[in-house]
């Protein structure tokens, strides 16, 4: 049996344990999963407990998917180029950085059919998430795009991406309105990155947490017609990718479709 994980500084909210073990039952895999939360002061003892355990591979979370970058044998170009790694494979004892969460964001847009191409966005929040949202969105074709961040001075602005902070976020408009950070995730529910006024100033809400299902920024843009999607897509996206990765092999987009009936049908939210 092969072990793999999950990295992150706080992680009892994650899904991550019984969405894997379903991932390895659907495709036959003998392997376990398991939540390893720590401070950031001990990332580089949990990276060298990879190699110590023989861990086949983990996934990184909040706040190490840039952290754990310098600690790395090898990062893949296209995580290299997104500035963010999620997902980690150890080939025989060499640590490799992959990012799985951009083809996991794509499916949050694409399930949707939603399109955007010549649109302006707005991004909440500047970390290894955003990064990936950022190129999704860029490669795609979006015409404008804002970035709030609590310190905005550290990054450069492009002809179509500026970066600003929260309180000149709440007068912005555009046609997506995206949380990466963690604002609103249990057991914060009741914290929304935005104001209802600002939210009211956009077509389509994204939040990237999944539990809870339905966040109060996400409560709030229903409250307003907009249309809404939590990251559940992406979190079973970025997983299914990652089995790819650590058991080099390619998983049916059936298996994808089911799992998230699955998934969602014990969540009890509809599709």
């Amino acid at each position: 049996m092969n072990f793999y994980g999950l990295f992150g500084e706080s992680l009892v909210h994650s899904f991550s344990p019984s969405l894997h073990k379903m991932i390895y039952q659907k495709i036959g895999m003998d392997a376990a999963y398991k939540l390893f939360a720590f401070p950031p002061s001990q990332l580089k003892s949990a990276i060298d407990g990879i190699q110590t355990l023989s861990i086949k591979g983990v996934n990184v979370t909040i706040p190490y998917k840039e952290a754990v970058m310098p600690y790395l044998d090898e990062i893949d170009p296209f995580a290299k180029k997104l500035g963010a790694v999620n997902t980690i494979e150890n080939v025989n004892g060499k640590l490799i950085g992959h990012n799985t969460d951009y083809s996991g964001f794509g499916l949050i847009i694409n399930r949707r059919n939603w399109d955007v191409k010549g649109k302006t966005a707005v991004v909440l929040g500047s970390g290894g998430a955003a990064k990936t949202v950022e190129a999704y969105l860029i490669d795609h074709g979006i015409k404008q795009l804002y970035i709030a961040s609590r310190t905005p001075e550290r990054f450069e602005d492009t002809k179509n991406k500026r970066y600003t902070n929260y309180e000149e976020a709440e007068k912005l408009s555009g046609d997506y309105l995206i949380n990466t950070t963690p604002i609103g995730m249990y057991p914060n529910v009741k914290d929304s990155p935005l104001s209802e006024t600002s939210i009211q100033r956009f077509d389509y809400l994204i939040d990237l947490i999944y539990n809870p299902s339905e966040t109060a920024f996400l409560k709030l843009g229903q409250k307003n017609n907009k249309q809404t999607a939590n990251g559940l897509d992406m979190l079973v996206g970025q997983a299914i990718r990652a089995v790819e990765i650590w058991g080099n092999c390619s998983i049916d987009e059936q298996i994808t479709e089911q799992l998230l009936s699955e998934w969602k049908g014990r969540q009890g939210e509809s599709l």
